[in-house]
């Protein structure tokens, strides 16, 4: 029981470190704040999609495929604030508030703005997204608000970008991953001190 304990205690000591470098804090917190964003998308839901079938198009997610694949890890980290504050201002709309329940809204709302004050915490000042893969998120977003303005924000447009914006913001590739091995022996090495 008291190796359990301390191996508790260490982990904890180590998350709350504050030394942690932007490698510990984008592979630690931000994958887990967007596994706690993921279902805030789902609730948003309210038509079924297979009435909007007729209403897909592709986005062209830059992060998929094209110029951001071939953009270091770290520097793809240094624009995921840039695709987080432009995800807040598609879905801070008037005409999103409009599409969906203010609770549920709210709820992502939140919960996008809380991986942006992380990001910004833990990401290094001389770090800015390289203008090639900037370039490419706004055409991005742009080609988004641009199909629902053409749509004229109709139910089935938000039904499509909602399930857009879901898969484009779980795939986002981010640097500093640690293997379980790594985390591993950093926690020993913590321990052992």
């Amino acid at each position: 029981m008291q190796p359990v304990h301390l191996f508790l205690v260490g982990g904890v000591m180590l998350s709350c470190s504050q030394d942690s470098s932007l490698d510990w804090g984008a592979s630690g917190s931000l994958p887990l704040l967007r596994r706690e964003t993921a279902p805030f998308f789902g609730e948003l839901k309210s038509i079924p999609g297979h009435q909007c079938l007729r209403d897909r198009t592709h986005f062209r997610c830059p992060w998929k495929k094209g110029p951001i694949t071939q953009v270091k890890l770290k520097e793809a980290t240094s624009c995921y604030s840039q695709v987080l504050r432009l995800s807040l201002d598609l879905f801070g709309t008037e005409t999103s508030r409009d599409a969906w329940s203010e609770r549920a809204l709210g709820r992502l709302l939140h919960s996008l703005s809380r991986e942006l004050k992380v990001l910004d915490r833990t990401r290094e000042q001389d770090q800015s997204c390289p203008l090639p893969f900037a370039l490419a998120i706004c055409t991005y977003f742009l080609g988004i608000f641009h199909y629902l303005k053409v749509k004229t924000h109709k139910p089935c447009a938000w039904e499509i970008i909602r399930v857009e914006m879901q898969g484009a913001l779980s795939t986002f590739p981010l640097s500093g991953r640690r293997s379980p091995r790594k985390r591993r022996s950093s926690l020993q090495t913590t321990l052992l001190s």
